[in-house]
């Protein structure tokens, strides 16, 4: 008898703990999701963008402005930010020292204030290195690269924030919607410019 109720205990705790599998499928299904689409818009309007950029370039400039901008982005994004998000998206990592919403936004804005520092010191450069004054078209090229990496920028700490506190449906608005900013930008002041550059011409 004794054992007809163990056994009936045991297969009611199975039951009680099947489900918990599927729970967690499904969670991390949501997390693939989110991911995915986050991930599929912020790499299809920059290939997007790309694509009307390039054809407006003509072969002489295609590689300079091509090549050569698109790997500026990169890096200033890169330095700018990677450092700030593996600090911060560590924190979760089991121990007992978990920070605050508080406390991982003191740290995250930071990223503010140094892209602002790397941007400056690596458009700085690129004006330096290939001798290029103001006025240059590449030279404002660049300048306006910098000022649309600033402003995908501004995003990122509330992207930290979505990471750390597993807010990944935040991910998929907060992340397009500054690439999308960011080619925005880029697309209004170098369309201007081409313009204003065939008017001059003819």
């Amino acid at each position: 008898m004794m054992a007809m109720t163990l056994l009936a205990g045991a297969v009611g705790t199975a039951g009680a703990v099947s489900p918990q599998p599927d729970s967690n499928a499904g969670a991390v299904m949501a997390v693939f999701k989110y991911n995915f689409a986050a991930q599929f818009l912020s790499r299809i309007i920059p290939f997007l963008y790309n694509g009307w950029f390039v054809r407006q370039l003509n072969a002489d400039d295609c590689a300079a402005y091509a090549l050569q901008l698109p790997l500026f982005i990169n890096c200033v994004l890169f330095l700018s930010r990677e450092g700030f998000r593996r600090a911060c998206l560590r924190n979760n990592s089991g121990r007992g020292d978990v920070l605050s919403d508080e406390e991982i936004l003191k740290v995250a804005w930071m990223i503010i204030p140094f892209g602002l520092f790397v941007t400056f010191i690596g458009s700085l450069f690129v004006l330096r290195i290939k001798k290029l004054k103001l006025s240059d078209p590449y030279a404002k090229a660049t300048l306006i690269i910098g000022f649309a990496c600033m402003l995908e920028l501004l995003a990122e700490p509330l992207y930290i924030l979505s990471q750390t506190k597993k807010y990944y449906i935040i991910r998929v608005y907060t992340e397009p919607t500054a690439t999308l900013l960011r080619c925005l930008t880029t697309y209004i002041f170098i369309k201007g410019h081409i313009k204003v550059a065939r008017l001059s011409g003819s």
